[in-house]
């Protein structure tokens, strides 16, 4: 089969699932490319390994502006490439990871005058839309063949948007071992967080771009209301402007009992060196850090929202907070603390157990390649 995948960017959970997804694809004997954006915007932008690792996999990856802004006149240039791309072999399927990209892929199926099935991950639903922005993006969404979103709360979410219900699927993420090695300042750090470990802190994990969707600040709230006696060390793992967040722990007089690790392509690995992942988000799609945390056997506390309510079963595979409650979550991570590892052992030997039944990258490419060789519902132009 012949996959053209376009993205606006590389980066974050949905970079890497379109990442695994493309590299699975090539491994398996498909033809695959890749079309993103050249140009980085503030907060949006490749991340590096992700582009060596489809390198490695052997997936072109060709960089036009835009299919990320939504001025025409950069879309038409993105349907000229994706024109190109398509001229020698065209695709059997254009998977698009958010709607620009899918209105570059219309344009470019029209432009060709032949039916091909256009597939839309939404991977998450941007909270700075404006209004004409959400209408045109549900719009978009209700022309292509099918909308794929990573949870039920997901489905609700675009159903309730305005997205036809015949249009959505529901396709869960999977993650797989991982095999990163820490080097560098990322092994140092590992380092010092074993040596904490060993002398009886606990230590938490908060992974993801910094800033106020994953609400890390609500972390560092619950650290200044923690006990003093118990000792707890966080460490936070993420792109972004990480400028705030580092004052915050510092007005808290928390520098002895946080570090700001910033991005990393060891993250995964960095956050397995952890006692706790914790995700005080405020808003998410399905993030991959829980589903990691899960294969790691990395306990996971996170905020009762419905995307996150979803993959934690409280008390069983992880606990859940009141989502922008800093005291309930301090009190959480305080029972953390004093729970025997053996109830701790229990509850990450469910979680671990919960990812191989459900969200294996297995099982997320089988169901991507199932929807693929679905017909094309709409007529060739």
């Amino acid at each position: 089969m012949n996959i053209l995948h376009l993205a606006t960017f590389l980066q974050g959970g949905a970079g890497r699932v379109l990442v695994d997804l493309a590299s699975a694809q090539r491994r398996r004997g498909h033809q695959v490319t890749v079309v993103a954006s050249r140009t980085p915007a503030p907060g949006y932008g490749h991340y590096d390994d992700f582009i060596a690792r489809l390198a490695h996999a052997g997936v072109p990856v060709w960089l036009v502006d835009s299919l990320f802004h939504r001025e025409m006149a950069q879309n038409l240039r993105a349907v000229d490439v994706v024109n190109r791309v398509s001229a020698t072999a065209p695709p059997d399927v254009i998977h698009a990871h958010a709607a620009v990209p899918s209105l570059v892929a219309l344009l470019a199926a029209g432009h060709a005058r032949r039916s091909v099935r256009i597939v839309q991950t939404m991977h998450g639903w941007g909270v700075s839309k404006t209004p004409q922005q959400a209408e045109a993006d549900v719009r978009v969404m209700n022309l292509v063949d099918r909308v794929v979103v990573p949870s039920v709360h997901a489905a609700r979410e675009v159903g309730d948007l305005g997205v036809d219900a015949s249009q959505i699927r529901v396709i869960a993420y999977g993650v797989s071992r991982d095999r990163t090695a820490l080097v560098g300042g990322d092994a140092v750090l590992a380092a010092e967080l074993a040596s904490r470990r060993r002398r009886g802190a606990l230590v938490v994990a908060c992974v993801g771009t910094i800033g106020a969707r994953k609400n890390q600040a609500l972390l560092v709230d619950a650290l200044a209301r923690l006990d003093r006696s118990l000792d707890v060390f966080a460490v936070f793992i993420g792109d972004g402007d990480a400028a705030a967040l580092t004052k915050q722990i510092a007005r808290a007089g928390l520098d002895a009992r946080a570090a700001v690790r910033g991005y990393t392509a060891g993250a995964r690995a960095l956050a397995r060196q952890a006692d706790v992942l914790a995700l005080p988000s405020a808003s998410e799609g399905q993030p991959l850090a829980v589903l990691e945390a899960f294969a790691d056997r990395v306990l996971v506390v996170a905020s009762d929202i419905p995307a996150l309510a979803e993959l934690v079963d409280d008390e069983r595979t992880g606990f859940l907070h009141c989502a922008g409650d800093a005291a309930s979550l301090a009190e959480v991570i305080s029972r953390v603390h004093r729970l025997s590892p053996a109830v701790r052992q229990a509850m990450v030997e469910r979680a671990a157990t919960e990812q191989a039944v459900r969200f294996t990258a297995d099982a997320m490419y089988r169901h991507y390649m199932d929807e693929y060789a679905e017909p094309s519902l709409r007529q060739a132009v």
